[in-house]
């Protein structure tokens, strides 16, 4: 599946966007790795047309004057998705992007129809899990499966930038509690994914979302770390896909796909 690569004007600025797929739009916000089309998204984008913007300083871009929170961050997808999308939309945030993803379902409740919110960062316990260790430990926290990873693409110094914008907006926090008090304000129709392996996001991290989210589903995914796509890719798509098509449908259509 071939990705475009676009410019967004905005009124905030100007941020690279790719779009791939075709059918029912979805805007996906990234993790702290940058954008990453992973083959897991590319089978996705065969049903659905995926927007990926790139969050101001990541993957070698500038920073943008004004953006210097989540919420900040937050406000400027929706303007992303006003620009290359211009309607309501369905919406995919991985890690710091579903951290993002979060904001924007509180703030912009309108512009999101469902939420998929794939190992959410943002409501972890202080010193609990993180992006913390040598290069291999963190690897394993992050992958049950890293043989499944592709080439790394990105360069040292893009990776390290990446890393390094994180706390510039997230301020060091684990968990956002401003974010954890409006949670109840999300509207969209919610799906939480979480890896049974994860060693960056708590395991019990996951339910105070579906504890606080009006209408949410929490699905574990056996065997699967931070990177689901990456780690378990069939059951990624099957229950993104089947979740998307079917809204309120879904849970009775899950069979044996939820901790799998």
């Amino acid at each position: 599946m071939a990705f475009t690569k676009t410019d967004l004007k905005l009124k905030s600025g100007t941020i690279p966007c790719y779009v791939g797929g075709a059918g029912r739009p979805v805007l996906c916000l990234h993790s702290a790795g940058g954008v990453r089309i992973s083959p897991a998204l590319e089978r996705i984008a065969e049903s659905y047309k995926l927007y990926m913007p790139v969050l101001p300083g990541f993957d070698g871009t500038p920073r943008i004057d004004g953006m210097r929170t989540m919420a900040d961050l937050a406000d400027l997808a929706a303007e992303a998705a006003d620009a290359a999308i211009g309607a309501p939309c369905d919406v995919i945030g991985h890690s710091f992007g579903g951290w993002v993803a979060t904001w924007l379902a509180v703030k912009h409740p309108a512009k999101v129809q469902q939420l998929v919110l794939h190992a959410a960062a943002g409501f972890r316990p202080e010193g609990v899990g993180g992006l913390v260790g040598d290069p291999e430990t963190l690897r394993r926290a992050m992958f049950a499966h890293p043989e499944n990873l592709p080439p790394e693409q990105k360069s040292v110094q893009v990776q390290a930038q990446n890393r390094a914008m994180v706390p510039e907006y997230n301020k060091g926090m684990a968990m956002d509690r401003e974010l954890v008090g409006r949670l109840k304000d999300i509207k969209a129709l919610t799906l939480i994914l979480h890896g049974t392996k994860d060693g960056v996001i708590p395991t019990d991290s996951p339910r105070l979302l579906r504890e606080r989210i009006p209408r949410a589903y929490l699905v574990y995914v056996y065997d699967a770390a931070h990177g689901i796509d990456t780690d378990q890719p069939d059951r990624f798509v099957s229950l993104v896909k089947d979740f998307l098509d079917r809204g309120e449908a879904f849970i009775v259509n899950q069979g044996g796909q939820a901790a799998a």
